[in-house]
Parts: C-alpha cells; sequence; structure tokens
C-alpha cells in the first residue's frame, strides 16, 4: 500500500493531468502526499573584459525575484492541492529551488517516499519541467517507482 507519494508540479496542463490521475488511483487510501514544485534558478552569462562570453554561472536571483518565484509557486501549489483534498487526501506543499530533475529525486530520497507521480513533461525552464528531461532523468535516476502521465 502507498503511503507516501511525491507529487511534482509546475502548474502545466501535463501537471495536472498527472494531479487528476493520482486523484483516481489513491482516493480513500489514506496516502499522504506532498505537492512539490520547484522553482529554477535563473543562469546568467557573465562576459569577460575581451568581449568573449565566460561560461554560464549559476546566480541566485535578488531577494526580490526569489520573494515572487516563491509566492508564484505558493499560488500554484494552492490550487493544485484543490482535487486531491477534494478527494479526501491529505497533501502537504513543499518548493525548492534548484536544478528540477536533481532537487526531485532529492526530495525523494530524503523524503522516503513509496512512489513519485509526475505528468510527462511540462512549461519548460522557467515553469520547471524542461520538455520530457525531467521525467526522463527522474525515471532512470530515483530509487523509488516511478508513474509517468502522459497527456493525451
Amino acid at each position: 500500500m502507498l503511503e507516501k507519494v511525491l507529487l511534482p508540479t509546475d502548474g502545466s496542463d501535463t501537471a495536472q493531468k498527472a494531479i487528476d490521475f493520482a486523484v483516481k488511483l489513491l482516493e480513500g487510501s489514506g496516502c499522504k502526499i506532498t505537492l512539490l514544485s520547484v522553482v529554477e534558478e535563473p543562469v546568467y552569462s557573465a562576459f569577460w573584459s575581451d568581449g568573449l562570453i565566460a561560461p554560464e554561472v549559476l546566480m541566485p536571483p535578488p531577494e526580490e525575484l526569489r520573494a515572487e518565484l516563491d509566492k508564484r509557486a505558493e499560488e500554484m501549489l494552492a490550487e493544485s492541492a484543490e482535487p486531491l483534498r477534494a478527494a479526501g487526501l491529505e497533501t502537504q506543499p513543499k518548493i525548492r529551488f534548484g536544478n528540477t530533475a536533481a532537487e526531485i529525486l532529492q526530495e525523494a530520497e530524503e523524503g522516503g517516499y513509496d512512489m513519485i507521480v509526475m505528468g510527462s513533461h511540462g512549461r519548460g525552464v522557467l515553469g520547471g519541467f524542461l520538455l520530457g528531461s525531467v521525467s526522463n532523468r527522474v525515471v532512470h535516476h530515483a530509487k523509488c517507482p516511478v508513474l509517468i502521465v502522459r497527456q493525451t
């Protein structure tokens, strides 16, 4: 029986399909669901004095930007939780900053989840998922079962 499920979401239509499927799969099970939003930190390119572009450097966003991204993620998670809660499922929102696939994998391992349920692709870098590359990486590296929900 599934007791803890990780459900990464970026608010995309595909992520919503994964939420809808989780409702059908887990309704009445007493399973606890963690809705995870990963906010990708922007990558900035630095220019050297000779005009050449330096290698890309990951820099955390300014505090105001991070606060706004955090607020948007909280709102999206609250909206995403509605159908799960309506089905009587206990949900917990969680926001992480960083590389989407790496943060999903780290959360899955640290949280001891029984399964990850996620969409096959999402919105892209700013929305969180990279057109299938995130789900592909999670499937290949997760230490628990992963259920990929495709949008039809």
